[in-house]
């Protein structure tokens, strides 16, 4: 039994990493007052250019640097409309994901137009960490993962410090509240927030590039399955805060861990229907949460506000 919950927590560990690794980013750019809902699309190019950087070239962390990449230079177009131009934030967002999913879906369709489905010959596995990895309990949970948990899970805590402890997160928090104060005390409105894109680029791209080089060794347009929409839920119920994303993300994870565990070792045999109906239930634990404690959030005051320069 106690060999049964350990996997849990392991699982519930790695299936939250995406999600840790999204919210994380999304904060970063919403505490300097974007709303990025183009979040799961950026996950989705991560995934697609992952996959076809480590397909093609056989090398899965070229693959995980062209997922970067392709993370970075999508939110880059959501910062060019909405700084640069200054379009509306939730239709731009809502615009590039459907962007997104129309160009992966018609490159990947041409790209591998003749022939079986592709797949990756291997993946990103698991890192143990000599000594921690064999402490009992602790050990198999926190310290025999991929390089992708142990990057979740410092990012916390140096984002946190980012935020709330140098002189970058004092003007990314001030342009939140009201980037036009903050222009006039001398804050580069623009600069800072496309620095939070870049760092939302980074997180995000490698959330999706963890999807096909970690967990699957296919790619599919539906494999983000939302989890950029959740991240944005979690960033509210963490209050705009790393630490409380990361806890919000685990719990998210273990619904999900935990999904998969009961639909396999019990409900899978007895009924398929059954183990897809559990399957929603990270997504119902979403709404749960947001319903309960979205209520008393409050985000940064000037979130989704167009700023122009006087």
């Amino acid at each position: 039994m106690i060999e049964l919950i350990i996997g849990l927590l392991a699982t519930t560990m790695a299936t939250s990493t995406v999600l840790i690794l999204a919210s994380i980013g999304e904060t970063i750019v919403e505490r300097g007052g974007l709303l990025n809902l183009s979040i799961e699309g950026t996950m989705l190019i991560g995934a697609f250019l992952g996959f076809l950087g480590a397909y093609f070239t056989g090398n899965l962390w070229l693959g995980l640097l062209m997922a970067i990449i392709g993370g970075i230079i999508t939110t880059l177009i959501f910062g060019l409309l909405v700084v640069k131009l200054n379009l509306n934030q939730v239709i731009s967002g809502l615009a590039i994901n459907l962007l997104t999913y129309g160009l992966c879906l018609y490159f990947f369709r041409y790209t591998f137009s003749q022939g079986a489905m592709p797949y990756l010959k291997e993946l990103i596995y698991p890192l143990p960490i000599p000594f921690l990895s064999q402490i009992p309990i602790i050990g198999p949970i926190l310290f025999n993962q991929t390089i992708f948990v142990y990057i979740a899970l410092i990012s916390a805590p140096f984002i946190y410090y980012l935020l709330f402890r140098t002189s970058f997160g004092l003007k990314l928090r001030a342009i939140g509240e009201d980037p036009s104060i903050a222009y006039r005390l001398g804050i580069n409105v623009n600069k800072i927030r496309y620095m939070a894109l870049i760092l939302e680029g980074i997180l995000v791209g490698m959330a999706g590039g963890m999807l096909c080089l970690s967990m699957f060794n296919v790619f599919d347009v539906r494999i983000t399955g939302a989890k950029g929409f959740i991240a944005i839920s979690i960033v509210i119920l963490g209050r705009w805060n790393p630490i409380g994303a990361l806890g919000g993300a685990i719990i998210f994870g273990f619904t999900e861990a935990l999904s998969l565990w009961v639909g396999t070792l019990i409900i899978g045999p007895l009924s398929a229907s059954m183990s897809q109906l559990l399957s929603t239930l990270p997504y119902s634990v979403a709404i749960i949460a947001l319903l309960i404690g979205g209520r008393r959030a409050k985000g940064p005051a000037g979130l989704g506000s167009p700023f122009l320069k006087e």
